[in-house]
């Protein structure tokens, strides 16, 4: 039995850019024969092409099971988000007392570490064969480790030095994300697997999204109100004990929810795509030549320049929120978790405006209109304070403020990260017009390697500011100088509001509407109709 990989064939010739070597091939495990059409463009045919064919062919859409066991799975990610953006340069910084540019480097060595592993884990995705599918054994190989990493970060040794202390959080912060890239990947590229709809993309990636955020607001308020608690005699912010209980909780909670995810996802595995790639594991060059070749893309580096830069000031938005929240704003435990009601209402308002806005927009368009959103936002409710047309802390109206200011903040971020995976999906059809080839896992690499970015840069960017600004370790509400506490706001919104701006010029610069991307289903389709005849017309006498 003939199977095929196709190099665009009548519909559009291909570029000196997209057309795949043979010894590429090779590498790539596309052997089989190479067909050639009436215009004399390659097809390359490989054994299973019945079975990829039926899998596609087939597609139906999600039960309400599949569909939220799948958005399940990107709790865990948000598992390490409520983590790290919110506590543990917190914890690292004024309970253990690193200092905040050692705490800003371990984060970027880790997240130096993602530029390599998440490329790798990407293409060896692509690759994998086993009787569970690709997706699947990497999820479980990855998750369940992932998820006992975090009983190590909150649960330093005592005694450590500055270094020593330094060497320890470096090291779990790798480990911890290698096996999250190992998880996280395979489960982001599954999601551009399950539909080939326009509009269902978007549907899923709400889903997706929104159940990251109800994590991503749940676990702080729980912390705050459960774990951090304050007393009259003692700030539960600053107790190292608080912490280890809470990083028991955020094992129990990844481990649960990955599980889920496997269970409910696993009726799809026999309908999505599978590898017809006869290498498969780790290999660098491999990783390479994919990149190149996903690089060849504008739509894609334009894509990644966008979440990059939008990651980034989200990140430093968020890590910082909790110094600004504690010191800036000197609101209490109670205050900053009653704050889970904005964020659910803007969570609320993304998920259901999102859909509405893109069946009138397209969604790089409303892409950059978050991106203005955040960086507006950012500079707005700090800014009044830096200029002083806000009355002091504590005064009625600053609490309702920092409330529209929440709401605001997470339905342009939230609204971003779902549009931004959906747009993702988009481009990942027209670089198979283009190249033949579907490259979930090297696209999803890329897209993990940016969200890791967002608390890697975040963290850095806090550590540093946190030094810069003067706050030292162990620092109670009120008693930070006047002076650091500008230069907190300043840093703030400057760093914050430059971001974004970056963002919204990537975002701009995108060209793959809804129109574009009819256009390139229809090709795709009319593709494959005009490949299957021809493999099936030279199909070797006897099969």
């Amino acid at each position: 039995m003939w199977a095929m990989r196709v190099n665009i064939a009548d519909l559009q010739p291909l570029s000196a850019t997209t057309r795949i070597p043979a010894a590429r091939r090779q590498r790539r495990g596309l052997s089989g024969r190479v067909l050639r059409d009436a215009r004399g463009h390659g097809i390359v045919v490989s054994r299973d092409w019945r079975t990829q064919q039926g899998r596609r062919s087939h597609m139906r859409s999600l039960t309400a099971l599949e569909k939220w066991s799948y958005a399940i799975g990107n709790m865990p990610y948000a598992v390490k988000d409520a983590a790290f953006v919110n506590f543990v340069i917190f914890y690292y910084t004024q309970v253990q007392g690193l200092s905040g540019s050692l705490a800003g480097l371990s984060a970027f060595i880790a997240l130096s570490w993602d530029a390599i592993s998440d490329p790798i884990v990407g293409s060896w995705s692509d690759t994998v064969r086993t009787r569970w599918g690709r997706r699947h054994p990497l999820i479980l190989l990855g998750g369940i480790p992932f998820a006992l990493m975090f009983l190590l970060v909150f649960s330093p040794p005592q005694g450590l030095g500055q270094f020593s202390m330094f060497l320890w959080l470096t090291v779990v912060a790798v480990l911890l994300r290698t096996f999250l890239t190992i998880y996280f990947i395979p489960y982001s590229a599954m999601g551009a697997e399950l539909s080939t709809d326009y509009d269902e993309r978007t549907v899923i990636a709400k889903a997706r999204v929104t159940m990251s955020w109800i994590a991503g607001m749940a676990l702080p308020a729980i912390a705050f109100t459960v774990f951090f608690k304050s007393s009259d005699i003692s700030d539960g912010r600053l107790i190292a004990e608080n912490y280890h209980a809470y990083g028991v909780f955020s094992t129990l909670v990844a481990a649960i929810t990955i599980v889920v995810c496997v269970w409910g996802t696993r009726t799809m595995i026999d309908r999505l795509p599978q590898s017809t790639s006869s290498v498969s594991g780790l290999s660098l060059r491999r990783t390479v030549d994919d990149f190149k070749l996903a690089l060849t893309n504008r739509n894609f580096r334009m894509t990644v320049g966008t979440n990059l830069a939008f990651g980034m000031a989200s990140g430093v938005y968020v890590t910082l929120a909790l110094y600004m929240g504690t010191y800036f704003w000197e609101f209490s435990s109670d205050q900053l978790a009653g704050l889970v009601v904005p964020m659910a209402l803007g969570t609320v308002l993304a998920f259901s405006l999102v859909a509405r806005l893109g069946a009138r927009f397209d969604k790089a368009t409303l892409m950059a209109a978050c991106s203005l959103g955040i960086m507006f936002n950012a500079i707005w409710f700090t800014g009044l304070r830096l200029l002083d047309w806000l009355p002091e802390n504590g005064h009625p109206v600053i609490y309702p403020l920092q409330i529209l200011n929440t709401v605001l903040g997470v339905f342009t971020i939230a609204g971003l990260q779902m549009l931004g995976i959906s747009l993702l999906a988009d481009i990942l059809d027209e670089q198979e017009l283009n190249t033949g080839l579907r490259q979930e896992g090297v696209f999803f690499a890329a897209s993990t390697f940016v969200q890791k970015a967002t608390t890697g840069v975040g963290a850095l960017v806090a550590g540093v500011v946190v030094d810069m600004a003067g706050i030292a370790a162990g620092s109670q509400p009120g008693e930070v100088p006047e002076r650091t506490l500008q230069l907190l706001g300043w840093f703030f919104v400057s760093i914050t509001g430059v971001l974004a701006f970056i963002a919204f010029v990537y975002a701009s610069r995108v060209r793959l509407g809804r129109q574009a991307h009819a256009q390139v289903r229809q090709r795709l389709n009319a593709q494959q109709a005009t490949t299957a005849a021809a493999a099936v017309s030279e199909s070797p006498p006897g099969l």
